[in-house]
Protein backbone atom coordinates (compact mmCIF):
# COMPACT_ATOMS: atom_id res chain seq x y z
CA UNK A 1 0.00 0.00 0.00
CA UNK A 2 1.26 3.29 -0.81
CA UNK A 3 0.19 5.48 1.93
CA UNK A 4 2.90 4.74 4.87
CA UNK A 5 3.22 1.46 3.14
CA UNK A 6 4.99 -1.00 5.39
CA UNK A 7 8.10 -3.29 4.96
CA UNK A 8 6.09 -6.66 6.39
CA UNK A 9 3.02 -7.54 4.13
CA UNK A 10 -0.02 -8.77 6.30
CA UNK A 11 -1.12 -12.12 6.13
CA UNK A 12 -4.90 -12.38 4.98
CA UNK A 13 -7.34 -14.77 3.20
CA UNK A 14 -7.56 -13.54 -0.22
CA UNK A 15 -10.41 -13.25 -1.93
CA UNK A 16 -12.41 -12.55 -5.32
CA UNK A 17 -12.68 -9.01 -5.74
CA UNK A 18 -14.08 -7.09 -8.89
CA UNK A 19 -13.11 -3.33 -9.23
CA UNK A 20 -15.89 -1.02 -12.02
CA UNK A 21 -13.66 1.30 -12.98
CA UNK A 22 -10.21 2.80 -14.45
CA UNK A 23 -9.80 5.61 -12.86
CA UNK A 24 -7.23 6.52 -10.28
CA UNK A 25 -9.30 5.53 -7.44
CA UNK A 26 -10.70 1.96 -9.10
CA UNK A 27 -6.60 1.00 -9.98
CA UNK A 28 -5.55 2.68 -6.75
CA UNK A 29 -7.73 -0.19 -4.99
CA UNK A 30 -6.54 -2.67 -7.56
CA UNK A 31 -3.50 -2.03 -6.78
CA UNK A 32 -3.93 -2.35 -2.59
CA UNK A 33 -5.84 -5.47 -2.42
CA UNK A 34 -3.72 -7.08 -5.29
CA UNK A 35 -1.07 -7.09 -3.69
CA UNK A 36 -2.54 -8.57 -0.40
CA UNK A 37 -3.29 -11.41 -2.54
CA UNK A 38 -6.37 -11.03 -3.50
CA UNK A 39 -7.49 -12.07 -6.98
CA UNK A 40 -9.02 -8.78 -8.61
CA UNK A 41 -10.38 -7.89 -12.15
CA UNK A 42 -10.85 -4.30 -12.91
CA UNK A 43 -13.92 -4.28 -15.29
CA UNK A 44 -14.26 -1.61 -18.13
CA UNK A 45 -15.67 -1.31 -22.02
CA UNK A 46 -14.27 -4.22 -24.65
CA UNK A 47 -12.87 -1.56 -26.24
CA UNK A 48 -10.35 -0.36 -23.34
CA UNK A 49 -9.55 -4.20 -22.06
CA UNK A 50 -6.80 -5.19 -24.41
CA UNK A 51 -4.98 -1.87 -24.62
CA UNK A 52 -5.36 -1.53 -20.75
CA UNK A 53 -4.40 -5.46 -19.79
CA UNK A 54 -1.10 -4.13 -22.12
CA UNK A 55 -0.67 -1.35 -19.58
CA UNK A 56 2.17 -0.59 -17.34
CA UNK A 57 0.99 1.36 -14.59
CA UNK A 58 2.84 3.84 -12.54
CA UNK A 59 2.09 4.62 -9.24
CA UNK A 60 4.09 8.19 -7.96
CA UNK A 61 3.85 8.45 -4.67
CA UNK A 62 4.50 11.98 -3.06
CA UNK A 63 5.49 10.43 -0.21
CA UNK A 64 7.58 8.18 -1.66
CA UNK A 65 10.82 7.97 -3.77
CA UNK A 66 10.19 4.85 -5.73
CA UNK A 67 7.22 4.95 -8.44
CA UNK A 68 5.85 1.19 -7.92
CA UNK A 69 4.32 -0.01 -11.31
CA UNK A 70 1.47 -2.45 -11.71
CA UNK A 71 -0.20 -4.60 -14.01
CA UNK A 72 -3.85 -5.58 -13.68
CA UNK A 73 -6.56 -7.76 -15.41
CA UNK A 74 -8.99 -5.94 -16.98
CA UNK A 75 -12.22 -7.51 -18.32
CA UNK A 76 -15.57 -6.50 -20.05
CA UNK A 77 -17.13 -9.23 -17.85
CA UNK A 78 -16.97 -11.13 -14.29
CA UNK A 79 -14.42 -13.95 -14.82
CA UNK A 80 -15.34 -15.18 -11.82
CA UNK A 81 -18.46 -14.33 -9.13
CA UNK A 82 -16.35 -12.00 -6.58
CA UNK A 83 -17.10 -11.99 -3.14
CA UNK A 84 -16.48 -7.90 -3.17
CA UNK A 85 -17.59 -5.63 -5.99
CA UNK A 86 -16.05 -2.28 -5.82
CA UNK A 87 -18.32 0.35 -7.82
CA UNK A 88 -15.70 3.12 -8.21
CA UNK A 89 -15.91 4.84 -11.71
CA UNK A 90 -14.91 8.17 -12.32
CA UNK A 91 -18.25 10.17 -13.26
CA UNK A 92 -17.84 10.78 -16.90
CA UNK A 93 -18.20 6.87 -17.25
CA UNK A 94 -20.52 5.72 -14.53
CA UNK A 95 -23.08 5.39 -16.73
CA UNK A 96 -21.53 3.37 -19.61
CA UNK A 97 -19.31 1.33 -16.67
CA UNK A 98 -22.36 0.32 -14.85
CA UNK A 99 -24.36 -1.67 -18.08
CA UNK A 100 -21.66 -4.04 -17.55
CA UNK A 101 -22.82 -5.67 -14.41
CA UNK A 102 -25.10 -8.04 -14.56
CA UNK A 103 -27.51 -8.81 -10.92
CA UNK A 104 -27.56 -12.42 -11.38
CA UNK A 105 -24.15 -13.09 -11.16
CA UNK A 106 -23.70 -11.01 -8.07
CA UNK A 107 -26.48 -12.72 -5.79
CA UNK A 108 -23.75 -13.39 -2.94
CA UNK A 109 -21.63 -10.32 -3.78
CA UNK A 110 -20.81 -7.62 -1.18
CA UNK A 111 -21.22 -4.55 -3.26
CA UNK A 112 -19.38 -1.45 -2.29
CA UNK A 113 -20.05 1.86 -4.07
CA UNK A 114 -17.52 4.74 -4.45
CA UNK A 115 -19.70 6.76 -7.21
CA UNK A 116 -21.07 10.11 -7.78
CA UNK A 117 -24.23 10.75 -5.34
CA UNK A 118 -26.39 10.99 -8.00
CA UNK A 119 -27.03 7.20 -8.14
CA UNK A 120 -27.20 6.64 -4.58
CA UNK A 121 -30.83 5.83 -4.82
CA UNK A 122 -31.27 3.47 -8.23
CA UNK A 123 -28.14 0.93 -7.66
CA UNK A 124 -30.09 -1.44 -5.22
CA UNK A 125 -32.83 -1.01 -7.85
CA UNK A 126 -30.15 -2.02 -11.08
CA UNK A 127 -28.88 -4.30 -8.94
CA UNK A 128 -31.12 -6.38 -7.25
CA UNK A 129 -29.69 -6.36 -3.73
CA UNK A 130 -28.34 -3.60 -1.33
CA UNK A 131 -25.59 -1.61 -1.71
CA UNK A 132 -23.15 -0.07 1.00
CA UNK A 133 -22.25 3.62 -0.01
CA UNK A 134 -18.87 4.54 0.59
CA UNK A 135 -16.42 7.88 0.64
CA UNK A 136 -12.71 7.54 0.26
CA UNK A 137 -10.91 10.23 1.93
CA UNK A 138 -7.71 10.64 -0.30
CA UNK A 139 -6.17 12.00 -3.10
CA UNK A 140 -5.46 10.95 -6.49
CA UNK A 141 -5.16 11.62 -10.01
CA UNK A 142 -4.58 9.83 -13.03
CA UNK A 143 -2.59 11.04 -15.92
CA UNK A 144 -2.58 8.34 -19.10
CA UNK A 145 -1.10 5.40 -16.65
CA UNK A 146 0.30 7.17 -14.43
CA UNK A 147 -1.39 7.39 -10.87
CA UNK A 148 -0.61 10.40 -8.80
CA UNK A 149 -1.03 9.54 -5.03
CA UNK A 150 -0.87 12.60 -2.76
CA UNK A 151 -1.03 12.66 1.35
CA UNK A 152 -1.09 9.99 4.09
CA UNK A 153 -3.22 8.06 5.99
CA UNK A 154 -6.61 7.59 3.52
CA UNK A 155 -9.61 6.07 5.21
CA UNK A 156 -12.63 5.43 3.74
CA UNK A 157 -16.07 5.80 5.49
CA UNK A 158 -18.68 3.11 5.39
CA UNK A 159 -22.39 4.21 5.92
CA UNK A 160 -23.06 1.53 8.28
CA UNK A 161 -23.19 0.54 11.87
CA UNK A 162 -19.93 0.06 13.05
CA UNK A 163 -21.18 -3.37 15.29
CA UNK A 164 -22.66 -4.73 12.45
CA UNK A 165 -21.33 -8.06 10.85
CA UNK A 166 -20.72 -6.09 7.77
CA UNK A 167 -18.37 -3.68 8.95
CA UNK A 168 -16.29 -5.90 11.07
CA UNK A 169 -15.84 -7.88 7.24
CA UNK A 170 -14.78 -4.30 5.72
CA UNK A 171 -12.52 -3.67 8.41
CA UNK A 172 -11.37 -6.94 7.70
CA UNK A 173 -10.40 -6.67 4.47
CA UNK A 174 -9.40 -2.84 4.10
CA UNK A 175 -7.37 -1.92 6.92
CA UNK A 176 -4.68 -5.20 5.82
CA UNK A 177 -4.30 -2.62 2.98
CA UNK A 178 -3.47 0.47 5.18
CA UNK A 179 -6.67 1.80 4.43
CA UNK A 180 -8.46 3.01 8.07
CA UNK A 181 -12.57 2.15 7.83
CA UNK A 182 -15.02 4.33 9.93
CA UNK A 183 -18.10 3.26 10.21
CA UNK A 184 -21.25 6.01 10.51
CA UNK A 185 -24.48 5.47 9.76
CA UNK A 186 -25.91 8.79 8.86
CA UNK A 187 -25.34 8.59 5.28
CA UNK A 188 -26.29 12.48 4.39
CA UNK A 189 -23.79 13.39 7.01
CA UNK A 190 -21.18 11.06 5.27
CA UNK A 191 -22.38 12.44 1.67
CA UNK A 192 -21.10 16.29 3.37
CA UNK A 193 -18.50 15.23 5.33
CA UNK A 194 -17.16 14.20 1.89
CA UNK A 195 -18.36 16.13 -1.11
CA UNK A 196 -18.13 19.77 0.96
CA UNK A 197 -14.34 20.20 0.83
CA UNK A 198 -14.43 18.63 -2.70
CA UNK A 199 -17.04 21.02 -4.18
CA UNK A 200 -15.31 24.11 -2.50
CA UNK A 201 -11.81 22.84 -3.57
CA UNK A 202 -13.21 21.77 -6.60
CA UNK A 203 -14.72 25.23 -8.13
CA UNK A 204 -11.93 27.74 -5.95
CA UNK A 205 -9.14 26.28 -7.88
CA UNK A 206 -10.97 25.67 -10.83
CA UNK A 207 -12.55 29.63 -11.18
CA UNK A 208 -9.53 31.41 -9.95
CA UNK A 209 -6.97 29.26 -11.25
CA UNK A 210 -5.08 29.18 -7.46
CA UNK A 211 -4.84 26.45 -5.23
CA UNK A 212 -6.53 27.45 -1.94
CA UNK A 213 -3.73 28.91 0.18
CA UNK A 214 -2.54 31.61 -2.71
CA UNK A 215 -6.05 32.92 -3.12
CA UNK A 216 -6.37 33.28 0.84
CA UNK A 217 -3.58 35.90 0.96
CA UNK A 218 -5.67 38.25 -0.24
CA UNK A 219 -8.74 40.10 1.19
CA UNK A 220 -11.07 39.40 -2.45
CA UNK A 221 -9.72 35.57 -2.06
CA UNK A 222 -10.49 35.31 1.64
CA UNK A 223 -14.07 36.40 1.03
CA UNK A 224 -14.59 34.37 -2.06
CA UNK A 225 -13.43 31.23 0.27
CA UNK A 226 -15.46 32.45 2.83
CA UNK A 227 -18.85 33.00 1.02
CA UNK A 228 -18.95 29.70 -0.45
CA UNK A 229 -17.95 27.83 2.53
CA UNK A 230 -21.05 29.64 3.97
CA UNK A 231 -23.69 28.24 1.32
CA UNK A 232 -22.09 24.93 1.04
CA UNK A 233 -22.52 24.95 4.99
CA UNK A 234 -26.22 25.66 4.00
CA UNK A 235 -27.17 23.66 1.74
CA UNK A 236 -26.12 20.67 3.10
CA UNK A 237 -27.77 21.99 6.89
CA UNK A 238 -31.01 21.86 3.87
CA UNK A 239 -30.50 18.48 3.31
CA UNK A 240 -30.86 17.63 7.09
CA UNK A 241 -26.79 17.17 7.28
CA UNK A 242 -24.56 19.29 9.73
CA UNK A 243 -21.28 21.12 8.00
CA UNK A 244 -20.34 24.07 9.96
CA UNK A 245 -18.27 26.55 8.15
CA UNK A 246 -14.93 26.07 10.44
CA UNK A 247 -14.99 22.42 10.01
CA UNK A 248 -15.38 23.05 5.69
CA UNK A 249 -12.40 25.09 6.39
CA UNK A 250 -10.64 22.93 8.18
CA UNK A 251 -11.35 19.62 5.73
CA UNK A 252 -10.07 22.47 2.73
CA UNK A 253 -6.90 23.53 4.55
CA UNK A 254 -6.11 19.53 4.86
CA UNK A 255 -6.17 18.67 0.86
CA UNK A 256 -2.55 18.55 -0.56
CA UNK A 257 -1.85 21.67 -2.78
CA UNK A 258 -0.33 19.76 -4.96
CA UNK A 259 -3.46 17.78 -5.96
CA UNK A 260 -5.11 18.45 -8.96
CA UNK A 261 -8.85 18.60 -8.51
CA UNK A 262 -11.63 16.65 -11.00
CA UNK A 263 -12.74 19.83 -11.92
CA UNK A 264 -9.44 21.45 -12.91
CA UNK A 265 -8.85 18.52 -14.65
CA UNK A 266 -12.24 18.86 -16.72
CA UNK A 267 -12.11 22.48 -17.78
CA UNK A 268 -8.23 22.23 -18.78
CA UNK A 269 -9.52 19.03 -21.24
CA UNK A 270 -12.37 20.84 -22.14
CA UNK A 271 -14.54 17.71 -21.14
CA UNK A 272 -17.68 19.04 -19.14
CA UNK A 273 -19.34 15.82 -18.42
CA UNK A 274 -17.89 16.35 -14.60
CA UNK A 275 -18.91 20.08 -14.56
CA UNK A 276 -22.67 18.85 -15.61
CA UNK A 277 -22.69 16.30 -13.11
CA UNK A 278 -22.09 18.89 -10.26
CA UNK A 279 -23.63 21.70 -11.27
CA UNK A 280 -26.73 18.82 -11.41
CA UNK A 281 -26.06 18.07 -8.12
CA UNK A 282 -26.17 21.40 -6.92
CA UNK A 283 -29.36 22.46 -9.12
CA UNK A 284 -31.05 19.35 -7.45
CA UNK A 285 -29.81 20.26 -3.80
CA UNK A 286 -30.47 23.57 -3.88
CA UNK A 287 -33.87 23.51 -6.42
CA UNK A 288 -35.21 21.23 -2.95
CA UNK A 289 -35.42 24.69 -0.59
CA UNK A 290 -36.36 28.08 -0.66
CA UNK A 291 -33.24 29.24 0.10
CA UNK A 292 -30.85 30.79 -2.69
CA UNK A 293 -26.91 30.60 -3.15
CA UNK A 294 -25.65 33.08 -5.60
CA UNK A 295 -22.20 32.84 -5.53
CA UNK A 296 -22.21 28.80 -5.75
CA UNK A 297 -24.58 30.01 -8.95
CA UNK A 298 -21.83 32.93 -9.67
CA UNK A 299 -18.70 30.36 -9.57
CA UNK A 300 -20.90 27.35 -11.94
CA UNK A 301 -21.84 30.36 -14.49
CA UNK A 302 -17.99 31.57 -14.48
CA UNK A 303 -17.07 27.80 -15.25
CA UNK A 304 -19.03 27.21 -18.08
CA UNK A 305 -17.90 29.87 -19.74
CA UNK A 306 -14.63 28.02 -19.84
CA UNK A 307 -15.87 25.70 -21.79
Amino acid sequence: MFFGKTANKVSVTPQDIAVLGTGALALYLADAFQNLGHRVCLLCPPQNADEYNATDFVFKDSARLKNPRGTFRFSHELPFRPQVLLLASSVEHQRADLTLLSPPALADTTIISFCFPEHGAILPEILKKPVISAFFDGWLTRAKNHIHIYGHSPKVTFSLNDASGEAAALTELFEPAGIAAVFLEDAKTNLWNYIGPRLAYDLLTAVFEQNVFQLTKTEDGRKAVDTLLAEISSLAAADNAVLPETALLTKLYEIPSAWTSPLQQSVRAAEPQYFERLNAFVSRQSGSNDKRYPFLHELFHRLYNKY
